[in-house]
Order: C-alpha cells, then structure tokens, then sequence
C-alpha cells in the first residue's frame, strides 16, 4: 500500500510530502558545504551526529539544527578561551575610558551560546532531565499507535 502524503498550505495549494524526508538516518552525512563549518565546527558536528545516529533517531530535518549545535558548541568554547585570557577586567568585566564598567561581550555571546545549547539539547534529548520529558511509547501498550511507526508502514507498504 502506498501512502499518498501530502501538505495543504494556507492558500489551499496541494504539495506532496517528500517521503524521504522523515527517514531515520543509517549514516552521518557530512556536513553541509553552504553552512560552512570550520574545522572546530565540524568535530563538533561529527561528535554530536554519530551521538544521534546510534540513537537511532536522526532525521534529515535534524541535520539543520546539528549544525547549528556545531557552531553553537564552538563559539561558546571560543568565549570561554577569551574570559580566561583577558581574566576579569576584559574578559569578564568591560571597563571604559570614564570608569563605568559593564559585562564583557564575551560574557554575553557565552549567555546567549549556552541558551542556543540548552535549546538544541532539549531538541536532541541529551541531557537526563531531557530525556526523562520524552515519552517512549512503551512495547507492551498495544493502544498506543505512532504515528511515524504507521507512517513508515504506509510507505513501505
């Protein structure tokens, strides 16, 4: 049997869905040319991917937000690098020319990394607290239906 997906945007226009899209994946794939990941990046990337891959659960849709974690990971690392060099005044505290001090941009980009991170870790499920929020249907609750288990049923008939 062959599913017959499809999108009703909006305006009413009929779009399939790609089939595909949903899949899990079996293989990290590398990391997309136009996101442009560094080196550090890109350990990141294969660091978490392979994590998520074992886990059976990656889809091409995540793939968006693994490099975002990827960069995310790497520029956090890389403000903490400055806050240790430049020590408290530069690397914690901001101090201007007429005395006035303020929280260092380092400080701010490290704040707004870590909400990225904790975001993108409760996408991904990794953290203990994170992992407890995410129902697992369970192999003896024949009530329940998934419906991404029924949507792979449907497509491969």
């Amino acid at each position: 049997m062959k599913s017959n997906l499809k999108i009703v945007k909006g305006d009413g226009e009929v779009v399939k869905v790609n089939e595909n899209l949903y899949e899990i994946l079996k293989k990290l794939p590398a990391p997309l040319e136009k996101m442009q990941l560094t080196t550090d990046q890109k350990y990141w990337y294969k660091y978490f991917g392979e994590q998520l891959i074992d886990s059976q659960k990656l889809t091409k849709p995540d793939l968006l937000h693994l490099h975002t974690l990827a960069t995310s990971v790497d520029y956090y690392i890389q403000a903490e690098k400055e806050i240790r060099k430049k020590g408290f005044h530069g690397g914690l505290i901001q101090t201007f020319k007429g005395g006035a001090t303020n929280v260092s941009g380092y400080v701010t980009i490290r704040e707004k990394m870590i909400k990225d991170i904790d975001r993108l870790s409760k996408h991904f499920g990794f953290s203990f607290s994170d992992r407890s929020k995410l129902k697992e249907q369970k192999a003896n609750d024949s009530a329940q239906v998934s419906l991404f288990d029924e949507f792979l049923k449907a497509k491969h008939g």
